[in-house]
This record gives C-alpha cells, sequence and structure tokens, in this order.
C-alpha cells in the first residue's frame, strides 16, 4: 500500500512546523517547500505524487490562488486536492478559493478537529498485484485521540521555542542596534547642522569685515586718489584763471590806453572840424555886421563876441556829446572784455 504523502506550501516556518505535526500524526509523510515557486519546482521533479496539498493564501512572489489554478490547470496534478490555509477566512476567500478548485479552507493556526474533518473525505486507492478496485479506507484515527493538541503545542515549544527566542533576541539587538545607530545618527547629524551653522555664521561675519575693511580700504584709496585729481585740477584752473586775470589785466590796460588815444585824437579831429566848419560861418557874420554898422566898431565887436559865445556854446555841446558816445562805446569794451574773462574762467 502506498504511504500517505502530504505537501506543505507555507513561507512561515512555525506555521509549517504545527501543521507537519498534525500530518504526521495522523500518519501522513510531509514535504515542506517555503513558496509556491519551489513547491511548483518540486512537483516537477518528483517522481511520487502528494496524496493532499496544504497551500498558504499570502505568500511573497506567487501567491497561493495563482499557485492552485496552474496546478489545477496541469494533467498531471489537476486531480491532487488542494486545501488553502489563510487566517481570513471570509466569502470573498472562499469564493475565490472555490473558482480556483480548492477542496477546503483551513483557518491558521489548525485546529486539529476541523483537519481531521478534512483528511475523512479523502479516499486513497489500494493497487492489487491482479486486478485494480476501489477500497473504501478505514476511517482515520482520531488525531485528538492519538496526539493531543496539548501535546502538539509542547512539542513545538521544546523544539521551535529556543531557536523562536533565539531570533527573537537576535532580531531585539538588530532591532536595539539599528536604533542605537538612528540615535547616534541623528545626533551626529543634529551636532553637524549645528557646527555648520556656527562655522557658517562665523565664515559669513569674518567674511562680511573682511570684505568691509577691503570696501573701507578702497573707498579711502580712491576719495583721496580723487582729492589729488581735484586738487591738481583746482591748481591748473587757478593757474589757468591767473593767467587769464594777468591776459585781462593785460588786455584792460591795452583798451584803455588806446581808448584814451582814440578819443584824444577824436577830439581833436571833432575841434579842427569844427573850426573848419565855423570859420566861414564866422567869417560870414563878421562881413555882415561889418557892412550894417560901419560907422561903429564898438557894437559890432560886441555882437561878434555873442556870435562867438553861440559859436563856443555849440562847440561844447559837440564835445558833451561826442564824450557821451565815446563813454558808450568804453562801458560796451569793458563788457566785452568781462564777458571774455568769464568764458575764460569757466
Amino acid at each position: 500500500m502506498t504511504n500517505k504523502l502530504a505537501l506543505v506550501v507555507d513561507d512561515s516556518r512555525v506555521a509549517r512546523m504545527m501543521l507537519c505535526k498534525l500530518l504526521q500524526s495522523s500518519g501522513f509523510e510531509v514535504v515542506e517547500q517555503g513558496s509556491a515557486d519551489d513547491a511548483l519546482a518540486w512537483l516537477e521533479t518528483t517522481q511520487q505524487s502528494p496524496l493532499i496539498i496544504f497551500m498558504d493564501l499570502m505568500m511573497p512572489g506567487m501567491d497561493g490562488l495563482t499557485a492552485t489554478r496552474q496546478i489545477k490547470n496541469d494533467l498531471r496534478w489537476q486531480a491532487i486536492p488542494v486545501v488553502l490555509c489563510t487566517s481570513n477566512d471570509s466569502e470573498a476567500d472562499k469564493l475565490s478559493a472555490h473558482d480556483s478548485g480548492v477542496l477546503a479552507l483551513l483557518s491558521k493556526p489548525p485546529e486539529a478537529r476541523q483537519l481531521q474533518m478534512i483528511l475523512n473525505d479523502l479516499r486513497t486507492p489500494a493497487i492489487t498485484g491482479e486486478a485494480e478496485q476501489s477500497v473504501v479506507p478505514a476511517p482515520a484515527a482520531d488525531i485528538s485521540a492519538a496526539l493531543t493538541m496539548d501535546e502538539v503545542m509542547a512539542q513545538l515549544e521544546q523544539q521551535v521555542l529556543p531557536s523562536w527566542l533565539q531570533q527573537s533576541q537576535d532580531s531585539a539587538e538588530q532591532i536595539s542596534q539599528q536604533i542605537a545607530e538612528n540615535i547616534v545618527r541623528q545626533l551626529i547629524d543634529e551636532r553637524l547642522n549645528g557646527l555648520s551653522e556656527r562655522l557658517s555664521a562665523e565664515i559669513t561675519e569674518q567674511i562680511s569685515v573682511g570684505v568691509q575693511d577691503k570696501v573701507d580700504q578702497q573707498l579711502a584709496t580712491q576719495a583721496m586718489q580723487m582729492q589729488t585729481v581735484l586738487s591738481e585740477k583746482a591748481a591748473d584752473a587757478a593757474e589757468t584763471a591767473m593767467q587769464n586775470l594777468n591776459q585781462s589785466n593785460h588786455w584792460q590796460q591795452q583798451v584803455a590806453s588806446q581808448t584814451e588815444h582814440w578819443l584824444t585824437r577824436q577830439q581833436q579831429d571833432i575841434q579842427q572840424q569844427l573850426m573848419t566848419a565855423l570859420q566861414p560861418e564866422i567869417e560870414k557874420v563878421i562881413a555882415e555886421q561889418l557892412a550894417a554898422v560901419p560907422d561903429s566898431t564898438a557894437p559890432a565887436l560886441e555882437t561878434l563876441q555873442q556870435a562867438l559865445a553861440q559859436l563856443q556854446l555849440v562847440q561844447d555841446q559837440l564835445v558833451k556829446r561826442q564824450r557821451m558816445t565815446n563813454a558808450l562805446l568804453m562801458v560796451a569794451l569793458a563788457a566785452g572784455v568781462l564777458a571774455l574773462l568769464q568764458i575764460n574762467l569757466f
């Protein structure tokens, strides 16, 4: 008679061990696989097909429903019943399991009574040497009678608890070390950030002071250069102004001298022109007076004197007018000289 073989597929080692204990107490040989991909690969290579497959629903990589569909779609394995193990026995899971061809759902952690009911539904064929006939096997022994749940838990505690405690201790140490590293890293980051801020502030202050000093030095240098340039320009302007002033004094002297000579010549010319112009009139008046009063010289002389006085008055008026004209000319020349000085100074 062929031995009963069960395939248990679960990514949790503890869950596999609990289910394996219950199956072994019922007379099953068990093959464990940690993922759906590993289970499919084992089915491809094994020469002995399992009597039943227990498949976890949620696993990394390929999930249990997908693996069950692949098994049911393969003619070599589609007759093998598949039990889906899940911790969430919802209506949606039941519907999905039924559509995928699952025999039943087994809750996690497994209960001995529920597992016994699933195993009682199995029928194994018996093969003789001469003919093949269906034999109804005797009901499997009650799992709870062969091995109680307390005994299973006790065995699991003896086998699993030490390693689980060691793993938990290692995990706790790793977590503590990671937390300590994170705290140390955080403290280092905070210290570095504070140090960076202080260094940044100090460097910024030093740079600002250095830049301010350089700016002040540059401004002082430029101010001294500008002062020197302005002093030189002012000296040049003063020298030019003095030269222009000397030239203006020279020109004023020249203009005054030329004007005085010109006025003297003009006065002489006017007097000569007046004498030339009045000489005929004087002679005419004298002749008329002499002709009118031939016998009296005294009245003639008196009349002549009056005429001469009038002529002298006219002459004085002409001279004054000429002087006023000359004075206006002098004013105009002086204004021209002042305008020339202003142009030279600015």
